[in-house]
């Protein structure tokens, strides 16, 4: 039967993604940890992990096996709160983490990564910032790690440390005859001539593209302006203009085209990384929270986002034979 240590160590594993930082959570040796985790597995009758680049993850029964030892931690941690509660006993203190992160960030990785059922072993607190302003607040001692924006002119810094958690690339969208219309034999000439919907002036989106399209020696003319990328696009087809928006955002309907070049043009594009001061490396929950907020990223990447256009709809069936005249 499986004992309680073999299900901790699977779900430290799971946690930390490695054999290494699972032994170094547990206090144990390597091998020490990796012979838990075949006993488990010879008990459960199938393979509860496989590699992973240089670490390891949990196989489709791994993870079934992990849910229900989060089922059980959690289960045990309500007993054990409960009972601590009834005999006044003090409750032990848990390492908290001050996390920042932009609004399109907190909705798309920060909350269903935290929101999976899986027990961290540390507590956290979240703030809402915005995709440039992380390492400043975390510079200033406000946050201990933020979720922010890696601009393309940032210089390496030993202060800090920087994971890259995504690549987000943006798309172009736009009414499909707007783009149509186009001059692509000349994509400077061709997207200056488009009108265009362009984040707030000043904002960090509106700098990235500002530059980046003066890069290509392109000049927009904006007609509308604002920060919320479902608006953009809505403005994008009230206006018939176009829009930059990340491609994980996208709305993929049929008033409007995504494409992720024009004419030669790249669209721009922007990384999302966790940043925290250097001294972080040697803290356990750096790694751990880098590795979930990867993996929620990661397994989010194909969902409602992409730069493919819809398949244009069907044509309308002919008409029919006109009535008779009567």
């Amino acid at each position: 039967m499986a004992s309680l240590q073999q299900i901790k160590t699977l779900l430290s594993v799971q946690t930390h993604g490695g054999i290494h930082a699972a032994a170094r959570e547990l206090h144990l040796s390597p091998s020490a940890v990796s012979q838990q985790l075949k006993c488990l597995g010879s008990e459960c009758g199938f393979p509860l992990v496989e590699q992973e680049g240089r670490g390891v993850r949990l196989t489709e029964g791994g993870e079934g096996v992990a849910r229900i030892g989060w089922q059980m931690a959690e289960l045990w941690e309500q007993t054990i709160g409960k009972e601590r509660e009834r005999s006044g006993s003090p409750k032990p203190k848990r390492h908290v983490v001050r996390l920042g992160a932009f609004p399109s960030a907190l909705q798309g990785c920060v909350l269903p990564a935290i929101g999976r059922r899986q027990r961290l072993p540390f507590d956290l607190e979240l703030f809402e910032t915005s995709p440039s302003e992380g390492r400043d607040l975390v510079q200033a001692g406000t946050l201990d790690a933020a979720v922010s924006v890696q601009g393309f002119d940032a210089r390496e810094d030993p202060r800090f440390r920087v994971s890259s958690l995504r690549r987000d690339p943006f798309v172009l969208a736009a009414p499909p005859s707007l783009l149509a219309m186009a001059d692509r034999s000349s994509p400077a000439r061709g997207l200056a001539g488009l009108p265009w919907v362009l984040p707030q002036v000043g904002s960090d989106c509106d700098r990235l593209i500002t530059m980046h399209v003066a890069r290509h020696g392109i000049a927009v003319r904006p007609v509308g302006r604002t920060d919320d990328w479902g608006l953009a696009q809505e403005m994008a087809v009230a206006l018939r203009a176009a829009v930059y928006v990340p491609s994980s955002v996208a709305d993929h309907r049929p008033e409007l085209t995504h494409v992720d070049h024009f004419g030669g043009v790249p669209a721009p594009v922007r990384e999302v990384v966790l940043t925290a001061k250097a001294t972080a490396t040697a803290n356990g929950w750096f790694s751990v929270l880098h590795r979930l907020l990867r993996r929620t990223y990661d397994r989010n990447a194909g969902a409602g986002a992409g730069a493919s256009p819809r398949p244009p709809p069907p044509p309308a069936p002919p008409p029919g034979p006109a009535p008779a005249a009567g």
